[in-house]
């Protein structure tokens, strides 16, 4: 594994990307935030969740029903509340 900040993944962005196919990339941003580069043939070989087509057709259809606005808008309470957090 190899662990990179931002400045240095925009020098050598190439690199990181080909450094990506044989060991793991985490770039830190900030203090607090990190991400990792996956190459997406690795990403598809290994996620069974979103290769799944039923996963997939259900957050297409999870995806039309925010655009057609079929949302319900929780409070910050309503959410604790329902996690037993209050």
């Amino acid at each position: 594994m190899i662990a990179i900040s931002t400045t240095e993944l925009r020098r050598n962005l190439r690199k990181y990307l080909n450094t990506a196919n044989k060991e793991r990339v985490i770039i830190q941003c900030g203090k607090s935030e990190t991400y990792e580069i996956i190459p997406a043939r690795k990403m598809s070989d290994t996620d069974r969740y979103f290769s799944d087509p039923n996963v997939v057709e259900h957050l297409q259809h999870s995806l039309q029903q925010v655009q057609e606005g079929k949302t319900t808008v929780l409070k910050k309470s309503d959410i604790k509340n329902f996690l037993g957090l209050e």
